[in-house]
């Protein structure tokens, strides 16, 4: 390996210039994709895409921007038979990388903390929507096992990387369409390069990043910005688009999903926030239509329709990244922040308010005289009684002998 090519097997894939040659002695080799089975339920425009990937890729001029160029334009790779030759590509693996395994895989959740092993556990048994419904037990039960080993072999070999909830969303679709062998290393290509800032010990690089939506709005829909400010919505709302690339959302629409995967795996790292905002500013009117208020706006934005005219949304968010990108904006996404942080304190000191209230209201109920006041009801009640009837008796003497 020339000094040229070891250089490029360093540089993170978010830093590799487009210029760079994608076939590379020593690190790539030029996937042959002529066998690839070409299903009669193929579109004309999918046979296209694909002779243009074919035409694209048996090129020694063929650059990593040309690549990312394919994975991003209309239909991306595709079908998953292209996109299991091409994802480890995209990745920079070698053939070698992907034949390696190393640790004995049955039993690789030894290695991780119980703790984490048995959310891994929980949600791994929550990622049956991934199979299709006529799915066996024993395929489901398969499944179940190969995804589990699949996050515990990552987890295990970066052990400063956190698992956080989604992120087996994630690695079910790599699983689903790489298979397990060589989805062991396209899971850990795509944590460490894409997914690190997510598996980091605390969320808040993430919640501070997802203000890229309103500085993006703010630009592109500002009514639709004050609207969501209104309502004091933050744009949290998007935290499962970005940090699963949609998988949470579209476990069932496995060609959707894939081809958004082919997408965000031929874009810059912030690229799911630029689409996320697309995505709602094509909502506008029918978040405009709904009850203004945080709750039911909160639930149609979390509810994504699978009709959205994707192809036309992702062209869309290439645009918005081309015309605002992300050093262009960063300023006023601190702005955001800070805002959210000074409102966030301010339900803070609301909440401790109305929890003090509470507590002083409690008090004073224990410290009121309880149990001495049905005794001075019943004293009050007996003199009462004991009155009238006196009063009786004695109407009733004086009637009786002519008292006067």
């Amino acid at each position: 390996m020339n000094n040229q090519d070891r250089n490029e097997s360093r540089v993170p894939l978010v830093s590799l210039p487009d210029s760079y040659l994608a076939w590379v002695d020593g690190v790539q080799k030029i996937p042959d994709i002529a066998d690839i089975n070409l299903s009669v339920d193929l579109t004309h425009s999918e046979r296209l895409k694909i002779d243009d990937i074919r035409n694209n890729i048996s090129k020694e001029d063929f650059t990593y921007g040309d690549f990312k160029q394919l994975g991003s334009s209309s239909l991306g790779f595709v079908t998953d038979d292209i996109r299991r030759k091409l994802w480890p590509k995209i990745l920079r693996l070698t053939d070698d990388e992907l034949n390696y395994v190393g640790e004995e895989l049955n039993d690789i959740h030894t290695h991780i903390p119980d703790e984490v092993y048995q959310q891994i556990l929980k949600d791994v048994a929550r990622s049956g929507s991934h199979l299709p419904t006529n799915a066996t037990d024993t395929e489901m039960a398969n499944f179940h096992n190969d995804l589990t080993r699949i996050i515990c072999w990552v987890l295990h070999r970066h052990p400063n990387m956190n698992y956080y909830q989604g992120y087996n969303d994630v690695a079910a679709t790599i699983l689903i369409v790489m298979g397990l062998k060589p989805g062991l290393h396209v899971l850990e290509k795509i944590s460490t390069e894409f997914l690190e800032r997510f598996m980091e010990q605390t969320m808040e690089k993430v919640n501070q990043e997802l203000f890229f939506i309103f500085a993006l709005l703010e630009r592109v829909h500002p009514s639709l910005l004050e609207h969501l400010e209104n309502v004091e919505l933050f744009p949290h709302f998007a935290l499962a688009e970005y940090t699963t690339w949609y998988a949470h959302k579209y476990s069932e629409n496995r060609s959707l999903l894939h081809r958004l995967f082919d997408f965000f795996l031929s874009s810059p790292l912030l690229m799911p926030l630029y689409l996320s905002t697309i995505i709602v500013a094509h909502r506008a009117n029918e978040i405009f239509n709904t009850t203004p208020d945080m709750g039911h706006t909160h639930k149609v934005l979390c509810t994504l329709p699978s009709t959205l005219p994707f192809e036309d949304l992702l062209t869309n968010a290439k645009t918005l990244y081309h015309d605002y990108p992300p050093e262009s904006i960063v300023k006023d996404v601190h702005d955001y922040d800070r805002k959210r942080r000074c409102k966030e304190q301010e339900w803070k000191l609301k909440a401790e308010a109305s929890r003090k209230y509470s507590e002083k209201q409690r008090q004073l109920k224990v410290s009121l005289p309880k149990s001495r006041l049905p005794y001075h009801f019943k004293s009050y009640r007996t003199i009462t009684v004991v009155t009238i009837l006196a009063i009786g008796l004695y109407a009733f003497l004086k009637t009786g002998s002519g008292i006067n």
